[in-house]
């Protein structure tokens, strides 16, 4: 599900779904976002959604780098590259929506009794 883009001398691989939980939550402390909103303000190419996950990527070689001195590309280098983002969290709603297909915490939308199950 990655998002390639090139800048600063080298090409980011920027993939929210590879972000930890230590760095979703240093997100949501910085910018303010959830991982649901931080999400769709990417697509939405929210300016601190921007820069919250270059720096989350930046910070993982380069600790010290904080938020509010981070600029971040520019839109210039992001508009051309955000159809992949989407593409990418289109293919992550696509495989989540499948996976919940049939699955034990699914309802049963049968009009028949529940079955009988002994363990």
């Amino acid at each position: 599900m990655s998002w390639i883009v090139p800048w600063n001398g080298k090409e980011y691989d920027v993939d929210p779904t590879d972000f930890d939980g230590l760095e979703l939550s240093m997100i949501k402390r910085v910018a303010g976002y959830t991982y649901k909103e931080l999400i769709s303000a990417i697509a939405d190419l929210d300016s601190d959604a921007i820069r919250a996950i270059f720096w989350t990527v930046d910070r993982r070689t380069n600790p010290d780098l904080t938020f509010g001195d981070y600029a971040g590309p520019s839109m210039k280098v992001v508009v051309p590259t955000i159809s992949a983002f989407n593409d990418s969290m289109a293919d992550l709603g696509k495989a989540m929506t499948s996976g919940t297909n049939g699955s034990p915490s699914s309802q049963n939308t049968s009009d028949g009794p529940e079955p009988n199950i002994s363990l």
